[in-house]
């Protein structure tokens, strides 16, 4: 089923509620409090409910506190390279320690975190012991129905199964079709054979399915507009906040050579970007949020930069067991970064073709772990010698 014919459904109220399995708080970077996460706050004052397995709330808060973890355990190994390194005294490391984390644990954070979330988007948790019937769980896992499979470790599709069935059953109380969200095959296949449960793995998408009428046709202003030149602005909110993030992204370079290398530093330069068309409905813009404060949309873009990267070489010697250094070189390459924007207008938007402005960009770039800049050597490799 396509977005059009499910924004007919939604539309007409066959979906009371929405959503979401673990696999999008991975793809999402569990940013709670920003992007498309922020955006489900329009559910707080909504007919629509926002409902989540039990058996997602724990996945996610088990993901939380271990990224938690892992960001202290990285800033802890960083103040204590700072100490022998940089000679800082005991006291000051103790002094940032507490600036930091302020003598609380990573579980706390998360906690907080999701129960912050819980609150402001008005979450409601599907508790499995309330909605699942054991002896049917049995029969779905003894006859490998979805989300159980024929072959594999049937045992490790059980967490899949008990949310499901948990919202399914949620569905048919409550007499209302549900949007899920998820990027998980074991949940698309299970929701293929149910009534009530349907499956989409397009977040911003299926906010989209909630939004007024009118916020469509805002869009369509907005995105025809644009392609006419006749918002410089909203170009050069979007340009400055993409020129902004480069120095955010990691790159890793990859690289040949006959010399053992390290990467000194890395520079990501901003060249232009250009909009994607979403198909359909051939727009640049598409709504994910709409009320009488403002419109938020997202674009998707083609990011043109330039990635420079400097390089020291050595070579080893086996008589010193020593590596000598060979000099420094840099390398530079051009690619494009596949980029997801959210823009937010404010204006009279109860008009089409008035006056909007850019209140925020948010940005989130996927970039490639591994850039490969080819075969690289030492810059005097490169200068003309005469004999």
């Amino acid at each position: 089923m396509d977005l059009n014919e499910l924004k007919n459904l939604v539309r007409t109220g066959q979906f009371g509620a929405i959503t979401l399995d673990t696999s999008i708080f991975h793809a999402q970077g569990l940013r709670l409090e920003s992007g498309l996460f922020k955006q489900l706050e329009q559910f707080r004052d909504s007919s629509t409910r926002l409902i989540l397995s039990e058996v997602v709330r724990e996945e996610t808060l088990s993901h939380l506190i271990e990224k938690t973890r892992d960001a202290q355990k990285e800033i802890e190994k960083s103040l204590k390279q700072a100490k022998e390194y940089w000679q800082v005294e005991n006291q000051k490391i103790e002094d940032i320690k507490e600036i930091v984390f302020s003598g609380r644990e990573a579980q706390e954070i998360a906690f907080e975190r999701f129960n912050q979330f819980v609150k402001f988007t008005s979450l409601e948790i599907v508790e499995a012991q309330n909605y699942v019937m054991v002896g049917e769980l049995i029969q779905k896992y003894f006859k490998a129905r979805p989300p159980f499979s024929e072959t594999g470790k049937k045992k490790n599709e059980f967490p899949d199964a008990i949310a499901l069935m948990s919202l399914e059953t949620w569905a048919n109380e409550n007499q209302t079709k549900v949007i899920v969200v998820t990027s998980d095959n074991d949940w698309k296949n299970f929701c293929k054979s149910s009534e009530r449960l349907i499956a989409i793995d397009d977040f911003a998408g299926a906010l989209g399915l909630f939004q007024l009428p009118n916020a469509d046709d805002i869009c369509r202003d907005l995105s025809e507009r644009y392609e006419k030149g006749e918002l410089e602005d909203v170009k050069e909110a979007i340009s400055n906040a993409l020129e902004d993030k480069m120095g955010e992204l990691e790159i890793y370079p990859e690289a040949s050579s006959a010399y053992i290398y390290e990467q000194d530093s890395t520079e990501v330069i901003f060249n232009g970007f250009e909009f994607k068309l979403f198909e359909p409905p051939n727009l640049i813009f598409r709504p994910v949020n709409f009320d009488n404060d403002g419109l938020v949309v997202e674009a998707k873009l083609g990011v043109d930069v330039n990635i420079e990267c400097s390089f020291s070489f050595s070579v080893y010697d086996s008589i010193d067991k020593d590596d000598v250094p060979m000099g420094s070189g840099s390398a530079n390459i051009q690619t494009n970064l596949d980029v997801d924007i959210l823009v937010s207008f404010i204006g009279d938007l109860d008009k089409i073709g008035a006056e909007v402005e850019v209140d925020d960009v948010e940005i989130e770039i996927t970039a490639p772990d591994v850039i490969d800049f080819g075969e690289i050597s030492p810059d005097w490799m490169d200068e003309d010698y005469d004999y």
